[in-house]
């Protein structure tokens, strides 16, 4: 029998845009959810089929079928990170100028929750 051995998360910290040191735990976790929600799916080729989001095919979209996607968009982006638990407690709101919304989540992995919070433009 083969004993399960934990994949360390420790990843290269990166902010504005350069590597700064690494990070782990949680916030390797927050950085990875940052990632995948400023990563349109199939527009790198270095990324899988499976990495990141299709939030770009709201654009255009009418208010209420936006607000009625945006969780399920949102959550299978993330969800396809096994370290990624839950998506829960989604507040979506339409924008200042409802050309937009505002949604926050938590998001429960391995390490922790971590509250987060984007606009989505439509």
């Amino acid at each position: 029998m083969f004993d399960e051995e934990e994949i360390p998360t420790k990843t290269y910290r990166i902010l504005h845009g350069r590597i700064l040191g690494l990070v782990e735990g949680l916030e390797a976790m927050r950085q990875a959810i940052e990632k995948i929600l400023s990563t349109p799916r199939f527009q790198y080729e270095i990324y899988s089929e499976s990495y990141g989001h299709d939030l770009e095919d709201l654009i255009g979209e009418e208010m209420a079928l936006a607000e009625m996607e945006v969780e399920r968009l949102i959550s299978e982006a993330l969800l396809v990170d096994d370290r990624i638990l839950s998506i829960e407690n989604f507040n979506i709101t339409p924008g200042v100028d409802r050309s937009s919304l505002q949604v926050s989540f938590t998001v429960s992995t391995l390490f922790g929750d971590i509250a987060e919070g984007m606009e989505v433009e439509l």
